[in-house]
């Protein structure tokens, strides 16, 4: 029903959480049993906290021996793992207005004005909405100011602006269940365009097919047989279209042209003028159909012969966006340092179930464990947070005991102790001096008053900088991908007094924000700036956002000298703290 319901054959404890949250929200709606809608909650909540995949127990256990599931619910994650059958979730859904999922996601726009638009307005999606703020309809309303009327025709501008988008986690899942179904078919399958460069949002999946006997029928037959699907052909290209899925484009390739055509269809269409024009001057001709060289073919096993043509050293995808430094002299120089997962050590900007993560700090430490990674930043939420049970003083100081005892524990691991505290609206963060310098790192991020003026918010920002205990900025643009705007802000002056008071910035992994955009990733490090990349983890699983965080660095040219992630602890303790003294 959402964007991350269970995507393609996997049903993970996000995909059940999410969908028992939908049945929960469904049932407030509907204005049905609050305690059966209480009970969905709580048992969302149980999942999310499980240190173990769900779907093992529900197929091969009890689920109601998890605290907080009893048997009705129990039976519904059976009727939904087990036999794949989402009919509870289908018949709530037809029983919902028919924009509601949309209308949610407008800013500002909770259950009690949502069910008032419906019943006295009879308002069922946002343009209902648009059209109904637009006559004035809302004017009056309980709940209703016209200062708030105009700030939510903006955001249902927005809304309305984001459709036939789609966030990268989930354009990426649904490519990869997408590649896995024609290659279990016994087809060659190569991802291509803006999936494989790895953009932010996307507005569409391309796929390259290695056409070969039989190569037609095959994908005619993975694509019918999707359910839900609008399966589509356009001479040698496959279409499918699905309502919550992102839509899908399989070319078919001869093999000769597969390579050619990879290359041609990656790049953004900057990026390929550019590779055109230059390949023009060096006479070199690259098209779709193949490479030739002052008119006489040449045969390539791979993108880095044409690169190679083109006098220039293979350039990733992630970064073929076309803009001038990819074609500098010297560029290999920085290909080679680009951030891998392989070079990350440790990760930070990890929040546990004392504020509001969903898995206790052991679990978490586990969890980076497992991954590999050598430290862990423990970041939960500050005091002022109290809408995600932020931390007391009294809090931290336990969590920080906690945190010394698995220290102990464990010396080959370090957990450092820090915390997510909020900028205020007057710059400051919201513990006192002598707390802040107990711990290890703390993230400064804005939460809160996200419409001040673009002087003012600079200047909040810039001040919580100067704090001498700030360690780096969380989400620095404050951006919900396809859902809020950045606050305004003068990212220059921020990057520029970040860069000189040695504060680095995040860059927010989390599939929602990527927050450092890949755009001012140059521009901070040429200051001589540093980067995280953190995962902003509120499970065990949220830990492998990070994946999400790479392409977006590697796009930025961030290398591995830039990124805290790739220190050792202790380096990376004394990075973290080095104002301190």
């Amino acid at each position: 029903m959402r964007g991350r319901l269970f995507r393609g054959s996997s049903v993970d404890n996000a995909a059940l959480a999410e969908a028992l949250l939908t049945v929960a929200e469904a049932l407030d709606f509907l204005e049905e049993n609050p305690f059966k809608a209480k009970a969905y909650q709580k048992a969302a909540r149980s999942i999310m906290e499980m240190g173990a995949p769900a779907r093992d127990i529900i197929e091969h256990g009890d689920i109601t021996t998890v605290a907080g599931i009893g048997s009705s619910i129990g039976s519904v994650l059976k009727t939904w793992v087990v036999d794949r059958d989402f009919s509870l979730l289908t018949d709530l859904k037809a029983r919902l207005p028919h924009g509601y999922f949309e209308m949610i996601k407008v800013p500002g726009l909770g259950m009690k004005k949502l069910r008032t638009l419906h019943r006295e307005l009879g308002l069922s999606s946002v343009d209902d909405l648009l059209a109904a703020i637009d006559d004035g309809r809302l004017a009056g309303l309980k709940g209703f100011s016209d200062k708030g009327i105009a700030r939510m025709r903006r955001s249902v501008l927005d809304v309305i602006g984001y459709r036939g988008w789609y966030l990268l986690d989930a354009a990426w899942s649904w490519m990869e269940t997408m590649i896995e179904s024609l290659s279990d078919a016994g087809l060659s399958v190569l991802p291509t365009g803006v999936c494989r460069r790895g953009m932010e949002v996307i507005e569409g999946i391309e796929l390259l097919c290695l056409d070969r006997d039989g190569a037609h029928d095959a994908v005619q037959s993975c694509l019918g047989d999707v359910p839900g699907g609008r399966f589509s052909r356009d001479g040698s290209s496959y279409s499918l279209h699905h309502p919550e899925k992102t839509p899908v484009k399989v070319w078919m390739e001869a093999e000769e042209s597969l390579v050619p055509a990879l290359f041609v269809t990656t790049g953004s269409p900057s990026h390929l003028e550019q590779a055109l024009m230059l390949g023009e001057r060096r006479g070199v001709r690259v098209s779709r159909q193949g490479v030739s060289h002052s008119g006489t073919v040449i045969p390539v096993k791979d993108e880095a012969d044409i690169y190679a043509l083109l006098g220039m050293p293979y350039l990733p995808p992630e970064v073929r966006e076309g803009r001038d430094m990819e074609w500098k002299p010297g560029v290999d120089g920085m290909l080679g340092g680009l951030v891998t997962r392989g070079d990350l050590r440790g990760i930070l900007h990890v929040h546990t179930s004392m504020s509001d993560g969903h898995a206790p700090l052991k679990d978490m430490v586990r969890a980076a464990k497992d991954r590999g990674y050598c430290w862990i930043g423990i970041s939960d939420h500050s005091r002022n947070a109290y809408y995600a049970g932020g931390l007391s003083v009294k809090d931290l100081k336990r969590q920080g005991e906690e945190i010394d005892a698995l220290n102990r524990e464990d010396p080959g691991f370090t957990i450092l102790k820090g915390i997510e505290s909020d900028i205020l609206p007057d710059g400051s963060l919201d513990y006192p001096d002598n707390i802040l310098k107990q711990l290890d790192f703390v993230v400064a991020s804005v939460h809160s008053h996200m419409d001040m003026d673009r002087d003012a918010m600079t200047e909040r920002i810039v001040r919580a900088i100067r704090n001498p205990f700030t360690s780096m900025i969380g989400h620095p643009t404050g951006r919900l991908l396809l859902s809020r705007r950045p606050y305004e802000v003068d990212m220059d002056a921020v990057m520029e007094e970040a860069a000189r008071q040695g504060v680095s910035l995040e860059l927010n992994a989390h599939p929602m924000r990527l927050d450092l955009d890949w755009r001012l990733i140059p521009s901070f490090v040429s200051r001589g700036g540093r980067l995280a990349i953190n995962p902003d983890a509120h499970t065990p699983d949220g830990l492998d956002d990070v994946r999400y965080g790479i392409v977006i660095a590697r796009k930025g040219f961030l290398t591995s000298r830039a990124c805290i992630n790739c220190l050792d602890a202790r380096t990376a303790k004394e990075a973290l703290a080095a104002r301190w003294s």
